[in-house]
């Protein structure tokens, strides 16, 4: 890999471990309506599994989104003169800076959601079904 990445890696780093923790906290709601909500026959499914399932699944996409980042940002911390030849408008799109910034972002988002996806993770699987407040 050279030290422009492709975009689609780049937005991977920055959104993919908030998009699944974002498709795991919808299907656990989604998973906890059709089991508690009141149609007949009532549907039999094995949340807790399922949502364990869920976060173990968001959990391994985080940690190799937050890996994609860290590594965009290895190889664009030391880039020399790249910086300079951009500030005068003699680079390529998208600017070494901007993908630097966006690593950084990565880092920082991921680093944020991982600890929610093993927080809901563990919150569901230990949490009573259908138990009104």
């Amino acid at each position: 890999m050279s030290s422009r990445p492709p975009n689609l890696l780049l937005w991977f780093g920055v959104a993919g471990g908030a998009c699944a923790f974002a498709l795991q906290f919808v299907a656990g709601l989604a998973f906890s309506y059709a089991q508690c909500n009141p149609p007949m026959p009532r549907w039999h499914l094995a949340i807790h599994d399922w949502q364990s399932g869920l976060a173990a699944a968001g959990l391994l996409v985080a940690l190799a989104s937050a890996a994609v980042s860290i590594l965009i940002f290895r190889r664009t911390y030391r880039v020399g003169d790249v910086f300079g030849q951009e500030r005068r408008g003699d680079g390529s799109p998208p600017p070494l800076g901007r993908v630097h910034f966006l690593s950084i972002v990565g880092i920082t988002v991921n680093l944020l959601i991982i600890p929610l996806i093993i927080m809901d993770g563990v919150g569901a699987g230990l949490a009573s079904i259908c138990q009104q407040t």
